[in-house]
């Protein structure tokens, strides 16, 4: 009996024994896989968990590699001092979609615009643990918030540690990118000719209804329009879709001082449009459909107006109800002169 006891005893101490050694093989392994670049990540919620984790590791064993490792780790913690400035310029007034964004992914959209501006090739994310879905979020922000960004292509590509978290975004951009100076030339003309012509009005609205109706005269649907998700296309080219529109109605309004916000749903297949905020009261504009009729239809409605038309869609969801009533079926203003839009006067 005395005997069978120690034996058992010794397989317990034995199992014990083994069972540490591969463990700290295991970990050995996995922060080696890591320098050496298999991406052998496990899956953490924050790369605080990451790192507290790795040192309890590091304190109770001896694991080559750790340190190295440590410092390898990106955190945003401490984002630098110009990201930090320029997190405190999109104020909720203007910048809608970055305010539904938490503190990591408004820190990845600060970088994502600087990259776009800078035209980047990608971004390698600075912040730990963001998946898919959230950094897909960041983009669509970006793009949305941004449309004189008129270079930045409607999609992007992401890349995954093998856990789900994305490394980095590949951005992707128009033919307008190969010549970008140029090209921000002649659409900063277009866009000041028409605010000279629309600062000629004191109210918002006026301007509003303005800006309208000189992208109703100046713009023609096409689904072939070249680079016809940006702004560009609506003012340079004279040609857009519905995205276009969208974006170029919403820069020229923000640049007049009126928060004019980027909308996308569904209206029988994907659509854009725009909500702008007049007297503060909140309203859906389609200029796109507007143009289809040279009507004002789509103009200054209400979210029950549009119930059987235009449903929002994703992060379009959280922006304003529009249930404005002191511009809501108004005159509109005297027609535009098209000859004085043309040679910018």
């Amino acid at each position: 009996m005395k005997l069978l006891k120690k034996l058992l005893s010794s397989i317990v101490i034995l199992f014990l024994v083994l069972t540490v050694f591969f463990s700290t093989l295991a970990v050995g392994l996995f922060v080696y896989g890591e320098v050496s670049g298999q991406q052998l990540i496990p899956e953490f919620h924050t790369v605080q968990d990451a790192k507290r984790w790795l040192k309890s590791v590091g304190e109770s064993t001896n694991i080559p590699f750790l340190s190295s490792y440590l410092s390898s780790i990106k955190t945003s913690d401490t984002p630098s001092a110009d990201v930090t400035e320029q997190l405190q310029t999109y104020d909720s007034e203007f910048y809608p979609y970055f305010q539904m964004l938490n503190a990591d992914q408004k820190i990845v959209y600060a970088q994502l615009v600087e990259a776009v501006e800078g035209c980047q090739d990608s971004l390698t994310m600075s912040v730990y643990g963001l998946d898919y879905e959230a950094a897909e979020d960041v983009w669509e922000a970006v793009f949305y918030d941004h449309p004189e960004l008129f270079w930045l292509e409607e999609s992007a590509s992401f890349h995954y540690y093998p856990n789900g978290g994305v490394t980095s975004i590949d951005l992707h951009y128009n033919e307008l990118a190969d010549n970008l100076e140029y090209h921000k030339s002649l659409f900063d003309e277009a866009v000041n000719g028409l605010l000279g012509q629309a600062q000629q009005y004191s109210s918002s609205y006026d301007k509003e209804m303005y800006l309208h109706n000189a992208l109703v005269e100046l713009c023609e649907y096409d689904l072939n329009a070249s680079c016809s998700q940006s702004a560009y296309s609506a003012l340079v080219n004279h040609s857009s879709v519905c995205a276009g529109y969208a974006k170029a109605y919403q820069l020229l309004m923000m640049r007049c001082g009126i928060p004019c916000y980027y909308a996308s749903g569904w209206s029988g297949e994907n659509h854009a449009w725009n909500i702008t905020r007049i007297d503060d009261e909140f309203y859906n504009v389609d200029v796109t459909w507007d143009d289809g009729t040279h009507t004002f239809i789509f103009f200054n409605r209400t979210d029950a107006d549009l119930a059987g038309t235009h449903q929002r869609m994703d992060l379009s969801l959280q922006l304003p109800a529009c249930q404005g009533e002191l511009h809501h079926n108004t005159e509109p203003i005297p027609p535009i002169d098209i000859n004085a839009l043309s040679s910018g006067s």
